[in-house]
């Protein structure tokens, strides 16, 4: 007997910032409105940064999705949630070691703590594992800094699922992975991970133009810059599955977008969501070998080994900006140092404080300034890049050893 499932997922650009993001409260409103008229089995939400925002949607989709799950992780929340037909039986969730920088600020990736989430569901006697993720954003194409920290998280995930999903049926990972199909992540994940995208195994016709997820033509919220650079749009947001060999999947239907909020005339989210309906079938009864998803060095297939070291090329370039940057921030302590020691002993006359107030007042702010930035600065190069390198190198030894190099 087939199992048919509805799932959906969304980056919902839920950011608490009325300025950055536009009528979030409208949108998340009308994104459970939405969900509560329609008829998915699994839904997956990215960016549902407000708290408040996550029980409005439980309170609303309790009846038809009774089981949820927010997935809570750094300063702010990872911003990932389930909501399932299905009972929920165990989370779990693993943060990625490279997670961007906390002083950039107006990025603000690490501060969500962003990783892998993990909710095991059991459907008609089937274990199935849902994973749900986001990946750092990809903020300058041009000059992309985070390049090495996306592709240390697409490895991590692989490692994720397959160190987790050997006595399931089958995996699902959804999610914002920031990353396009002609990406060196994609790549990893679906050589690597042996993740299958359901984009590829969809039986309704659509060229590769038609499934942009982010920065579309008609979504009020895409940038007309972007357009020029990508004019129909990007596909990041994906759905991806594994599953045992005595089972086969058939995916029935796929498609992005769920149109505009028809009140307002303003779509729902700056991403296009992402549904797809599969179809599970236990092929005649054998014996269930456990996924296949577990590469080792001898059983390495030439496009795993041909990604995997490409990916050893991106993170050396990651490791050789983290080593300058390093270098730049220590660079910065001495070169601030000295200009407090001379304003302490060289530049400043007492007697000139003494006449002026706000003189004085000046002064003491700048050594204030001085004193911070030195700290920022030592807490920089000393814990932050320090841990930011043994990460990418960590990542690098995994490949390493699984090249047998």
């Amino acid at each position: 007997m087939a199992i048919d499932l509805r799932i959906m997922t969304l980056n919902c650009w839920g950011l608490p910032f009325p300025v950055i993001c536009k009528n979030r409260q409208e949108r998340i409103y009308a994104i459970g409105e939405y969900l509560h008229k329609s008829s998915f089995d699994i839904i997956v939400l990215e960016e549902i940064w407000v708290k408040s925002d996550f029980h409005m949607l439980r309170e609303k989709l309790k009846k038809k999705l009774p089981f949820s799950h927010y997935f809570y992780s750094g300063a702010i929340g990872s911003g990932i949630c389930v909501f399932s037909k299905f009972l929920i039986t165990e989370t779990m969730y693993y943060c990625f070691h490279l997670n961007g920088h906390p002083h950039k600020i107006f990025h603000g990736d690490w501060f969500g703590g962003k990783g892998v989430g993990m909710c095991s569901l059991l459907i008609d006697g089937l274990d199935i594992n849902l994973y749900c993720t986001h990946f750092h954003a990809e903020y300058n194409p041009g000059h992309d800094e985070y390049e090495a920290h996306r592709l240390a998280q697409a490895i991590e995930l692989c490692q994720f699922v397959r160190r987790t999903s050997s006595n399931c049926d089958m995996v699902i990972v959804a999610g914002d992975f920031n990353t396009t199909p002609a990406q060196l992540g994609y790549k990893v994940i679906t050589h690597y991970g042996n993740l299958r995208d359901v984009w590829r195994d969809k039986q309704n016709a659509m060229d590769e133009e038609s499934g942009g997820t982010c920065e579309v033509p008609g979504n009020i919220y895409t940038d007309p810059k972007n357009l020029t650079r990508c004019p129909h749009g990007s596909r990041i947001d994906y759905i991806m599955y594994d599953v045992k060999e005595s089972f086969e999947v058939l995916v029935s239907d796929w498609q992005t977008g769920i149109g505009k909020i028809p009140e307002l005339n303003i779509n729902y989210s700056d991403h296009e969501a992402v549904l797809v309906k599969i179809s599970i079938n236990k092929r005649e009864a054998t014996e269930s070998p456990p996924l296949k998803n577990l590469p080792s060095q001898k059983s390495l297939s030439r496009e795993q080994r041909e990604s995997l070291q490409e990916s050893l090329l991106v993170l050396d370039k990651g490791v050789a900006r983290c080593v300058n940057e390093e270098k730049f921030f220590q660079s910065m302590v001495f070169v601030l140092s000295l200009i407090l020691y001379a304003i302490n002993n060289w530049l400043v006359d007492p007697m000139t404080l003494e006449d002026s107030l706000l003189m004085a007042f000046s002064i003491s702010c700048a050594k204030l300034g001085l004193a911070l930035a030195i700290g920022v600065s030592v807490w920089t190069a000393l814990i932050l890049k320090r841990a930011e390198f043994h990460a990418l190198v960590a990542c690098k030894e995994d490949i390493m050893k699984l090249l047998g190099v």
